[in-house]
């Protein structure tokens, strides 16, 4: 939402409208006539000159124009600045308000969050969260767009050109069930994954890339028993014995039935690196700030935690 500091109701409702994609989602959301929203945005297309909307019929819909996305744009960069500003005036009592947005992989936001988040809360109740869970190429899209304060994922993109608060690098593991013929290997070399059958995860995310650069690269014929972008479902058809898979780290839930972590000696899959980053154009909040300081510490505590699981692993 807008923060009350923006005064335009028109403004309000083009942004609402071109969030949610429709005038009928943006009514609902804001309990106000469709038919006077519509009317609000046509007034301000008056007053600008031009389209912000192509209101197609059929599967089309609504759609920004160019002028719209660049209305779009500016306008989540204004509300930006503005729910900064809002938070750093509370701030001059102290963390007493504000709200931190944060992105994280799948895969390791419930081993660091819910305890980060637990932690600060109690510390500092009246601070309030928003979490978006996605690939790390989706969470490098929402720190340029400016829909996250920072993000915690694997495997940035130099190119992304982000700032780094934090990194961790973690090796990575085959997965399979106790009874697996690789189960009780020291090591696995790709070759060696031939013939068995694999779990991988989907092509949205920069983990799956990797997969197919290093196993396009070997001659181990795998077979792809089940894509998904779930890790947890990952790690239940391991455990359910349909097959292995290639997982960073080796911490284990206590909850979780017993999996055989096997290293992976390859080149391309020896490690990942998980890393806490922003936008370099962003400034935080002072919430941010703190909240990103716990998740920095929470990161090197579950390097710690792997590298010790690890130690044992070995020494099993």
């Amino acid at each position: 939402m807008i923060p009350k500091l923006v005064g335009s109701t028109t403004l309000r409702y083009f942004s609402e409208v071109a969030e949610r994609g429709s005038f009928r989602a943006a009514a609902e959301s804001l309990h106000i006539a469709a038919s006077a929203i519509n009317r609000q945005v046509s007034n301000l297309e008056t007053d600008l000159g031009v389209k912000l909307f192509e209101r197609a019929r059929g599967r089309a819909g609504l759609q920004l124009t160019e002028a719209g996305r660049i209305l779009q744009f500016r306008l989540r960069s204004a509300i930006d600045e503005l729910r900064i500003a809002n938070d750093e005036i509370m701030a001059l009592q102290g963390l007493g308000r504000g709200h931190v947005t944060v992105g994280f992989n799948d895969v390791v936001v419930n081993a660091i969050l819910p305890d980060a988040i637990k932690s600060f809360h109690q510390a500092h109740p009246n601070i309030t969260f928003g979490v978006k869970v996605d690939s790390t190429r989706g969470l490098v899209s929402r720190l340029k767009d400016g829909d996250i304060d920072f993000a915690v994922a694997y495997n940035f993109s130099p190119d992304a050109e982000l700032s780094y608060m934090e990194s961790i690098s973690l090796k990575m593991y085959m997965i399979a069930s106790p009874d697996h013929p690789l189960a009780a290997r020291a090591s696995v070399a790709l070759s060696d994954l031939g013939g068995h059958n694999f779990i991988v995860p989907d092509g949205a995310g920069l983990i799956r890339q990797v997969f197919d650069i290093a196993f396009g690269g070997s001659n181990a014929p795998i077979n792809q028993v089940v894509q998904t972008n779930s890790f947890e479902l990952i790690h239940s058809l391991v455990e359910c014995g349909v097959g292995v898979s290639i997982v960073t780290g080796r911490e284990q839930k206590e909850d979780r039935a017993r999996l055989a972590h096997v290293e992976v000696d390859d080149a391309l899959l020896s490690q990942n690196v998980l890393a806490c980053c922003k936008s370099p154009d962003r400034n935080l909040s002072p919430a941010a700030t703190a909240f990103a300081g716990v998740i920095c510490d929470a990161l090197r505590a579950f390097g710690q935690r792997e590298a010790r699981a690890g130690r044992a692993g070995d020494g099993a």
